[in-house]
Formats: structure tokens, C-alpha cells, sequence
């Protein structure tokens, strides 16, 4: 027998034994069943009575994964940051180092304009 049991065999008549152990089966197959845990009561006669039923568990699928329709390498847009309607023209796009987030298409500059450039803490 489980240390842990012995308070509720102790607290019970040993006529209702038999019946304390039905009550004890049944309550862990719930358990097993169900996930929730359980804080219960139990008289003199085997019987248990629930107190406070904890929630629910939460379901293991929180995260499910669906992978994409199409892969990277079948559609360019797909494989880069830049939009395709600046990758389809001819000429190469350069990123400008000195400012982040602009794109140089050939000699244009297409930016958007911040105001004023304010640096940061020093």
C-alpha cells in the first residue's frame, strides 16, 4: 500500500474498505482520463467527495506547424526581402549601407523621407 493512502484507510471503517478502494479506482481513472487534478474529501463510509477540481490542462497542439504552399526556391519573391517589383527590372539593386532600409534602384533613390536624421544616444 502507498504511505500516502494510509490516512484515508485509518480515517475509514474497515467494513467499507472494499468500497473505499472502488471510490479510490475510479477517481484515479478520471484522473488518468480527464488530466485534472483533484483535492477531495473522504467520510467514514469510503465515500469521496470532490472539493476543488483544478482546470483543465492545456491541449499539446498549442503550435502547429503548416508548412507552405509553394517553396522559396519555385517563386522569387519568396526568397528575398526585397519586393519583386524592384527585382523584376534589369538593373541590380544595391543596398545603401550608410542608411538602413533604403534600396538604390540603378542611380534613383527610393527612401522615405524621415525628416530630420537625429542620432542616437551617445
Amino acid at each position: 500500500m502507498h504511505p500516502d493512502l494510509r490516512r484515508l484507510f485509518q480515517l475509514v471503517w474497515p467494513v467499507f474498505w472494499p468500497w473505499l478502494v472502488w471510490n479510490l479506482v475510479r477517481a484515479a481513472r478520471w484522473h488518468e482520463r480527464t488530466g485534472r487534478d483533484v483535492l477531495f474529501a473522504v467520510d467514514r463510509f469510503g465515500n469521496l467527495r470532490f472539493a476543488f477540481v483544478a482546470d483543465a490542462p492545456p491541449p499539446d497542439t498549442l503550435y502547429t506547424y503548416e508548412a507552405p504552399r509553394m517553396a522559396a526556391w519555385d517563386h522569387p519573391a519568396l526568397g528575398s526581402d526585397v519586393p519583386v517589383c524592384v527585382r523584376a527590372s534589369d538593373a541590380p539593386v544595391r543596398h545603401d549601407p550608410d542608411k538602413s532600409g533604403m534600396v538604390m534602384h540603378s542611380h534613383d533613390i527610393v527612401r522615405h523621407d524621415h525628416g530630420l536624421h537625429v542620432r542616437g544616444p551617445p
